[in-house]
């Protein structure tokens, strides 16, 4: 028998090409996007405007407002997350849970990378991230996912309102910083030397206006949140 004499069903052909489909995206790398901003400055809506259309997204929802979200799920325990985690189709969830965050995070951020690796791309966001990580290496699964999760096709959002007393991971790796109006100047000076956008820009900003830095290339642009 030959490779000509082999005949697929119809299914085993959709079968086939689904998973060559999905070999295709595992290998678009995805992105690690630096937000920062002080409170109700603009960070959380402008990563909503990015996520918009894209099929598999799941938050670190510490604040409960991703879930809230129209088409959004609230998810509140570890069995739950990590059925969502484990399905290959479209999702939207929130991950709201109390007691020891932690060690919550470390999960949550263990499911986002079995998702991308195992499963399908998707897109992790991660809010607050400094009241569970600090400014040394970042720890445990997140330290994993934002080292690896890149090249398994997994686009992550970390958000901050001070990345000084956040993990150095992320900012040292960011593929792509999002700055808005700051709350100190302690802020504004530490963002300006890691990103090298000058302090008195960055001192500037009024309320929902950003600026955005490509560590690719360089390349900044400036822009404004509009409802």
């Amino acid at each position: 028998m030959t490779a000509g004499d082999v005949k697929l069903t119809d299914r085993q052909k959709k079968i086939a090409a689904e998973r060559l489909y999905e070999a295709y995206l595992k290998t678009v790398d995805g992105r690690l996007v630096v937000v920062s901003g002080a409170t109700r400055s603009g960070k959380t809506a402008y990563v909503r405007g990015q996520v918009r259309k894209d099929r598999r997204v799941i938050a670190w929802d510490p604040e409960d407002q991703w879930s809230r979200l129209p088409g959004w799920k609230r998810v509140t325990s570890r069995k739950e997350l990590l059925a969502l985690a484990q399905r290959p189709g479209p999702v939207r969830a929130g991950f709201v849970v109390g007691g020891k965050l932690q060690d919550e995070f470390d999960f949550w951020a263990a499911c986002m990378m079995y998702a991308g690796r195992y499963v399908a791309p998707i897109v992790a966001i991660a809010e607050e991230l400094a009241d569970v990580t600090t400014p040394s290496k970042a720890p445990g699964a997140w330290g994993i996912l934002l080292r690896r999760g890149l090249k398994r096709g997994i686009t992550i959002y970390a958000i901050s309102q001070r990345w000084s007393e956040a993990d150095k991971t992320a900012v040292g790796n960011a593929s792509e910083f999002v700055l808005f109006r700051q709350s100190s100047g302690d802020d504004v000076r530490y963002l300006s030397r890691k990103t090298r956008v000058p302090e008195s820009e960055l001192a500037g900003l009024m309320q929902l206006q950003y600026v955005r830095l490509s560590a690719i290339d360089g390349a900044i642009s400036r822009g404004k949140l509009t409802f």
